[in-house]
């Protein structure tokens, strides 16, 4: 189960960054786009939300399971669903980020390693 609550806390510190960059992307057309109700602010509130939830998943993740292993495999689910959302928007995939995901991976995979002690 605390595993379960930190993929999810990963996926939602995700989905925050996927609304501030859609939020950020949209044009500023007038003074209404700081209105509660335009489409950016409910975007930049809806990140708000869901890094809120992360974390509050993520403290309760941390009640049964080491910080030195939760982090990591929190923020390895954000960079891949982040990387993953990256590619199906159609930004460009450089070998410079494919080898900086691949060194991420690696190193939580490292800690996740038993045979390694």
């Amino acid at each position: 189960m605390p595993y379960f609550l930190l993929i999810s806390s990963g996926i939602m510190s995700a989905l925050a960054s996927v609304f501030l960059r859609i939020a950020g992307q949209m044009p500023v057309a007038s003074a209404t786009t700081f209105a509660l109700t335009s489409t950016p602010m409910l975007l930049r509130l809806s990140a708000i939300g869901a890094y809120g939830l992360g974390f509050i998943l993520y403290a309760l993740a941390l009640r049964r399971v080491e910080l030195s292993v939760a982090y990591p495999l929190m923020v390895g689910v954000a960079i891949l669903a982040i990387f993953l959302y990256g590619i199906a928007g159609g930004d460009a995939v450089t070998v410079k980020s494919v080898i900086g995901a691949i060194l991420i991976f690696s190193g939580i995979l490292l800690l996740y390693s038993r045979n390694l002690t």
